[in-house]
């Protein structure tokens, strides 16, 4: 046996604030495909405002399509509500030239202004979620409880999202 690490980066879109993406089989395939016995595997979002989650995949938990409030909803938002007021979403431009926020801007466009998200709420609430997970690998497959699974959380709106899959330990080789 020999130490190995891989990684794989992933993409994904969400389709929705408060989304909650399943990504289990996405992990447990770039574990198969890593020849990694022992180990772990950590899961990494690029955003801050996505996380990734260990919980179970319920859609009264989670919410669905079907389902316009749920648990987690509830939670967060008593949290860090999408319509309090927030100085990250008090953004300094032509049509506002004395925001309070002026920095880690997208670029204006030719009138001056910025289309920034107004998403205070999101960093917010990614103060309770976090944004790696750590699971340990054993016999080449993921250790989980029966209802664990590995989640995105997209604490925003809908848009293109990454994640790195890196999986070490000893390998077969």
């Amino acid at each position: 046996m020999s130490y190995k690490a891989v990684t794989k980066k992933l993409s994904l879109r969400t389709e929705r604030r408060l989304h909650f993406v399943n990504i289990t089989d996405h992990v447990e395939e770039v574990i198969r495909n890593s020849d990694i016995l022992t180990g772990f595997v950590v899961v990494q979002s690029h955003h801050t405002t996505c996380s990734v989650w260990v919980n179970e995949d319920e859609k009264n938990l989670i919410g669905h399509e079907s389902i316009e409030e749920h648990d987690l909803m509830r939670i967060l938002d008593r949290f860090a509500h999408p319509e309090e007021d927030y100085g990250h979403n008090d953004i300094r431009d032509v049509r506002n030239p004395n925001g309070r926020r002026d920095t880690h801007l997208c670029y204006p466009d030719d009138k001056g202004v910025c289309h920034e998200c107004i998403n205070g709420h999101a960093h917010a609430q990614a103060m309770i979620l976090p944004h790696s997970i750590t699971m340990i690998v054993q016999d080449g497959a993921l250790v989980k409880g029966d209802w664990q699974q590995i989640m995105i959380c997209e604490l925003d709106h809908d848009r293109d999202r990454e994640f790195t899959v890196l999986v070490q330990g000893d390998s077969k080789e």
